[in-house]
C-alpha cells in the first residue's frame, strides 16, 4: 500500500535585489502560495491538480537552478 502525505515543499527564492521569496507548495492538496521578504502572500493558487502542482514545481526548480548556476571559470589567484 502506498503512503500518501500531505507534506509542504519549501523552497525560498532569491531575488535580484538581495531579499528573497518563500513559495510553499503541496501537490496532495493542490495548492502553491508565494510568500514576499516580509511574509506577506503575494501569490495563492489552490484547486489545482496534483500534476499541475508537480509540473510547476518542476518547471520553477529549472528555472532557479539555471539562475544560479555559477558561469565564472575556477579562481585563479595569479589573475587579477
Amino acid at each position: 500500500m502506498e503512503k500518501t502525505e500531505n507534506i509542504d515543499k519549501i523552497w525560498i527564492w532569491p531575488q535580484a535585489n538581495g531579499l528573497s521569496f518563500k513559495v510553499v507548495s503541496n501537490p496532495k492538496k493542490g495548492i502553491i502560495t508565494v510568500y514576499d521578504a516580509n511574509g506577506k502572500k503575494i501569490m495563492h493558487h489552490e484547486g489545482l491538480s496534483e500534476e499541475q502542482v508537480k509540473i510547476i514545481e518542476e518547471q520553477f526548480l529549472k528555472i532557479v537552478t539555471r539562475k544560479h548556476k555559477t558561469t565564472r571559470k575556477t579562481f585563479d589567484p595569479m589573475i587579477s
